[in-house]
């Protein structure tokens, strides 16, 4: 009976020290190398997305992106400036993607996605009632 207790006892204590998951954790593969990406036109669509009969607008924004292999602090940049970037992995169909957070200049949080040959990405960022969305290139970062 005693050591029927006993062994309850450090099972309980054992239960207690186990830590809280905060969730799914994400598994990513890392990107070749650090990448440098660049876009220069952005596509506003309204809520719901752009259709055939309202294909959006799409003008002039340059922007570019230091993604680091891991995910972590990288940097963004838009055509006033630029600053620091915070890359979260996120689950997605997409070979590589990312959650894009700055609070600095900007309050942007957008979605990046990279292509499976690291060479192109979409970053899509939500505004009360539209959708802007960048397509561009990526390569190593410094070539």
């Amino acid at each position: 009976m005693l050591r029927f207790i006993l062994l309850a006892s450090v099972l309980g204590l054992a239960a207690c020290a186990a830590p809280e998951s905060s969730g799914p954790i994400v598994q990513m593969p890392a990107l070749s190398a650090t990448l440098a990406c660049n876009a220069g036109d952005v596509r506003t669509c309204p809520a719901g997305g752009c259709t055939a009969a309202n294909p959006g607008e799409q003008s002039t924004l340059y922007i570019s992106l230091e993604v680091p292999a891991r995910g972590g602090a990288g940097r963004f940049c838009i055509a006033t400036g630029c600053e620091d970037a915070t890359y979260t992995p996120r689950v997605s169909n997409a070979p590589f993607a990312w959650t894009m957070r700055t609070n600095d200049r900007t309050n942007y949080t957008a979605d990046l996605q990279i292509s499976g040959d690291q060479r192109s990405f979409t970053l899509s960022e939500g505004a009360p009632g539209t959708t802007n969305t960048w397509t561009g290139t990526c390569s190593p970062a410094g070539s």
